[in-house]
């Protein structure tokens, strides 16, 4: 299969009405405080395995095929959070998105905007607020059969925000 031409390697807010996050899995999130002007905020960091693209079948192959990269999902100025995620069901697969939804947007200030937002999980549910997000590509997107990659194709388990 040819290589998949990737768009941008950042994505944003201003991105989010064509992006989508079904079936993308999270392999952990972290609270990431920072210092900017003196104003310390915490950015809620994910790492997941972004779906780019659904390959359709081509019989007599009955399964999808995917475009994949690791990704960090930068949620900027997170507040307001609340998880509620039930694993009693005996699963010990990933975390997986089932849909990213943009709840509502308020202008704070001029310009300065407050998104809030809720990850469904097939597992619970993410709610919070945050000023915005950045989606940050780690790596070009590769094809495969499945909708996670192994930790070796995604160079392990990792939260950076370059």
């Amino acid at each position: 299969m040819k290589e998949y031409l990737l768009e941008k390697k950042v994505w944003t807010e201003n991105d989010f009405e064509k992006m989508g996050w079904h079936d993308c899995n999270i392999y952990g999130l972290i609270f990431q405080n920072t210092n900017t002007d003196n104003k310390y905020t915490t950015d809620l960091i994910f790492d997941i395995d972004y779906i780019f693209k659904w390959v359709s079948p081509i019989p007599p192959k009955l399964n999808f095929s995917f475009w994949v990269s690791p990704c960090s999902l930068i949620f900027t100025d997170a507040f307001a959070l609340t998880i509620d995620i039930d694993r009693r069901g005996g699963t010990t697969d990933l975390l997986e998105i089932e849909d990213l939804y943009l709840i509502d947007k308020i202008e704070q200030e001029k310009n300065k905007w407050i998104y809030e937002w809720s990850i469904d999980l097939q597992e619970g549910k993410i709610n919070f607020k945050s000023s915005g997000f950045k989606q940050i590509v780690r790596q070009n997107p590769i094809f495969t059969e499945s909708q996670a990659l192994t930790l070796n194709q995604r160079n392990g388990i990792n939260f950076d925000i370059k």
